[in-house]
């Protein structure tokens, strides 16, 4: 296998583990009516729950916990209750209405995946400084109305992977506080009715895999060539109608998902240039039969070219 091709395997490799996030295979998972104290992966999500039930005391080594949707609950007691609290990885606080997150969180000492989804009015700053502590490698803030970020986001100095879809994060500075974060692997920047992406997206030289899609970009910043460790791009569902010129000098990209555009039409600028672009879908896009042949000669190398249309 050439070094590209071995390259590529493991692009589609960590894609696939980056989909499978809360996936962790701890088990079967459990929920109110079944668990026992062998549980493994409890799910208590929209229970309405006012206290946890008192035989969760009993569970020995809780690894996954899902509390979503439970408003009653007294968040910190909750927390306080759980057994064995070193066990716990996977924590999810989806839609508590929470403006603050409790102190006893401090005590998941290996809390590495946090769900935080539909909280817009958690103060965000006071947030980080806790999770600061704790070995966070995941953190999901979809859905929080966002338009900036903390700076003291840039202390959680283990975060790789960092979901910010459905907000509307335009602030330049926040991109400047991500580029702080020396492990950040994955970004997913979609739904953020963005019509421009910051130029300080530039910043962010660390990261590989970028989602910027369904949002109305029309075009990319030209800065983005200092993304030196970019390697999947994802474009889809925005406004382009030619394909982007900054592909070529960004020095890493392998794959562009840009299904579901308005572009017509590749610059020439591909014919003669060098690029390490080896791969890109171009599904409903309404390129004509002659740009299609283009596209087919000069991108005769990629291990995937796609122009899939709907029927």
């Amino acid at each position: 296998m050439t070094k590209l091709r071995l390259l590529l395997a493991c692009v589609v490799f960590l894609l696939m583990s980056n989909c499978a996030t809360y996936n962790t295979f701890y088990g079967e998972t459990d929920t109110i009516s079944s668990f026992s104290s062998k549980s493994k992966r409890l799910n208590l999500k929209n229970t309405h729950l006012t206290v946890l039930p008192e035989a969760i005391t009993n569970i020995k080594s809780l690894r996954m916990l899902d509390l979503s949707g439970n408003t009653l609950l007294n968040l910190d007691e909750a927390l306080l209750k759980l057994p064995n609290p070193e066990s716990l990885e996977v924590l999810r606080l989806d839609s508590l209405e929470l403006t603050k997150l409790p102190k006893s969180l401090s005590r998941f000492t290996n809390l590495k995946q946090l769900s935080l989804i539909h909280n817009p009015n958690l103060e965000l700053e006071s947030a980080f400084k806790i999770l600061e502590e704790l070995p966070i490698t995941f953190l999901n803030l979809k859905h929080n109305r966002l338009t900036s970020l903390p700076k003291t986001i840039s202390t959680i100095k283990t975060l790789r992977e960092l979901n910010l879809s459905f907000n509307h994060l335009t602030n330049e500075n926040s991109y400047n506080y991500l580029s702080q974060l020396p492990l950040l692997y994955s970004l997913w920047l979609d739904h953020n009715k963005l019509e421009k992406l910051p130029k300080s997206i530039a910043t962010l030289n660390q990261i590989r895999f970028l989602y910027v899609g369904h949002n109305q970009l029309k075009a990319l910043p030209r800065e983005m060539n200092k993304m030196k460790k970019l390697w999947v791009l994802h474009t889809e569902y925005n406004d382009f109608e030619t394909l982007p010129l900054v592909f070529i000098k960004m020095p890493s990209l392998l794959m562009v998902h840009a299904n579901n555009n308005k572009i017509k039409s590749f610059p020439k600028a591909y014919e003669s240039k060098k690029f390490t672009l080896k791969g890109l879908i171009l599904d409903n896009n309404p390129i004509n039969s002659a740009e299609r042949k283009w596209a087919k000669k000069h991108f005769s190398n990629f291990f995937i070219l796609s122009f899939k249309q709907k029927q």
